[in-house]
């Protein structure tokens, strides 16, 4: 069995991560919009506990929650139905808490998008979940096809430990522009 990176990771990776980008943006501006007209889209207890989320950042907090959405989107066949609604309503949960925290503006709207996209965890974070998307696909449409399960098997498990451990720096990074920006909020 011959192993070529270029099985494990395709130029599709990209077509997924640049879906990431737009599932996003859409569901924060379907969330602000919903916010708008007084939809709320997430209980004060959950708003709560992401702002002290944002106070008082854990990498290890950040990484398990980061993770648990991660692992969903590998499961072959439902992940990328999954991938669709958790990336939407992650960008509607943003969206409302633009709104719900900080005030009504599209330049708020945008800030919110650069932090959570363009950012370097952002980036880390949602390649990681596109690649979790891509394995998902690939894996269900080469069960579909009787491949090798071994090949199969392979592939699936060295995209998610990939994807894992870009999740787990994503975090640490995330945790310190948390840190950072705190610092400098305070300072």
């Amino acid at each position: 069995m011959v192993l070529r990176m270029q099985h494990v990771l395709t130029r599709r990776v990209l077509i997924y991560y640049l879906t990431t980008f737009l599932i996003l943006a859409v569901g924060e501006v379907i969330g602000y919009l919903m916010s708008l007209r007084g939809i709320q889209v997430l209980s004060k207890s959950e708003l709560q506990e992401l702002e002290n989320i944002a106070r008082h950042p854990s990498y290890m907090v950040i990484f398990t929650h980061n993770l648990s959405l991660n692992l969903i989107m590998n499961i072959p066949f439902i992940g990328p139905i999954m991938y669709v609604i958790l990336i939407g309503f992650t960008g509607i949960a943003l969206g409302y808490i633009v709104v719900s925290s900080i005030g009504v503006s599209v330049l708020y709207l945008i800030l919110a998008y650069v932090s959570s996209a363009i950012l370097p965890h952002g980036l880390l974070e949602l390649f990681s979940y596109s690649l979790s998307a891509y394995n998902s696909v690939d894996t269900s449409v080469n069960v579909i096809k009787r491949r090798s399960l071994s090949i199969i098997l392979t592939h699936w498990v060295l995209r998610l430990l990939l994807s894992v451990v870009i999740l787990f720096i994503a975090a640490y990074v995330e945790y310190l522009e948390l840190t950072t920006v705190g610092a400098v909020i305070h300072a």
